[in-house]
């Protein structure tokens, strides 16, 4: 029974969020029409710029890898009930790391010199998720505060070495030289950009659904996230696995980062390299409900809608931050229908005693 009460509870979770990205796509196609442009030659180049040819494609899914990285990476740390949204500077920092080992560990085979630059990128986003962690324990500071702040920080200075210390040879094109290709992801598909970092998607998502869902490590988590005091009873130290999970989540967050100077076709380190995937990561995981799972769904039509968006407005001239208005529709809708569902629950008569310590223990799991 307790089987089945979690499973409708995946399955209408699932159901509020395709419905929030059903309206929020009407509302877009209401915006297009009253704009006087065309709906259905928006609508066309918006599949044509996902699906119009193997480049399209392959384009689509090169966004993909680091949206899901970074809602994987959001998951962890809030399934502990910390906010991570340096996303975006961590995966500055991890890129940043990477290139760094790229660019100087030359001469290596690619069996050990691209592993490096994908761990450099994963302790760089460590680093910084570590700096926001020791804040939050040991002085108080506000962990959305921290994240955030820093971001603010470490955008800065990869600018500055990109415009200075690393900057190429010439000194006029504001990058980095482009990275040993013993340190770059070897293309998956010929003539597209897609390439083998895709794999990272498989190995973090599983990897992460397993440990929230089936290791003790993953118990404690969500234990701590649903309720510290419970969690505090049983010996969980709170502080400590909240420090952790900042620290992984980080951690994922330079590996997106790696990714995206590892796979780009330019294999460089350029100011905003980023370009908001972090910020991205965090709509695709409340889009997935914190679900590791179906943060691959819900990456994809965020990547689709990155994808799409450009070619819909060199074709049909509409803005491509209509994607972005979409995106905050969807955010809008997820988080109220959320809102909603939790305030009819507390209108329910109180749980039996019984029943408490599975509600404690399912609840991590919401």
């Amino acid at each position: 029974m307790r089987r089945l009460a979690v499973d409708r509870r995946a399955l209408r979770g699932a159901a509020v969020s395709l419905l929030a990205v059903v309206l929020a796509l009407a509302v877009s196609l209401l915006v297009i029409a009253l704009s006087g442009a065309p709906v259905g030659d928006a609508a066309r180049a918006m599949w044509d710029g996902v699906f119009g040819s193997p480049a399209q494609f392959g384009a689509t899914l090169t966004k993909f890898v680091p949206l899901v990285l970074a809602a994987v990476g959001w998951v962890v740390a809030s399934r502990a009930g910390r906010l991570n949204v340096g996303l975006e500077g961590q995966i500055l920092a991890g890129g940043t790391t990477a290139a760094v080992v790229g660019l100087h560990l030359s001469g290596l085979p690619m069996a050990v010199h691209l592993p490096l630059a994908v761990l450099a990128g994963a302790a760089g986003g460590a680093a910084l998720g570590g700096i926001a962690a020791w804040l939050w324990a040991r002085r108080g500071v506000n962990d959305f505060i921290a994240t955030l702040l820093l971001t603010l920080i470490t955008t800065q200075i990869v600018s500055w070495l990109a415009n200075g210390p690393m900057e190429e040879p010439t000194g006029t094109l504001g990058q980095s030289s482009p990275v040993a290709d013993s340190a770059r992801w070897p293309v998956l598909l010929a003539r597209t950009t897609l390439r083998w970092d895709i794999v990272l998607v498989v190995v973090v998502v599983l990897a992460a659904a397993y440990v929230l869902r089936r290791t003790v490590v993953g118990y404690r988590l969500r234990l701590t996230g649903a309720n510290p005091s419970a969690a505090k009873a049983t010996g969980t130290r709170t502080r400590l696995v909240g420090v952790g999970a900042l620290c992984t989540s980080a951690a994922v967050a330079g590996v997106a980062g790696s990714s995206l100077v590892l796979a780009a076709p330019a294999g460089n380190l350029a100011p905003g390299f980023s370009a908001n995937y972090g910020f991205d990561g965090i709509v695709v995981a409340l889009l997935a409900r914190n679900n590791p799972l179906a943060c691959i769904p819900a990456a994809l039509l965020l990547a689709a809608l990155r994808q799409g968006g450009g070619l819909m407005e060199a074709r049909v001239g509409i803005s491509s931050g209509l994607v972005t208005a979409t995106q905050a529709v969807v955010i809008l809708l997820v988080t109220g229908s959320a809102w909603l569902v939790e305030r009819r629950r507390s209108r329910r008569p109180a749980a039996t005693a019984a029943e408490q310590p599975a509600r404690v223990t399912e609840g991590a799991n919401s």
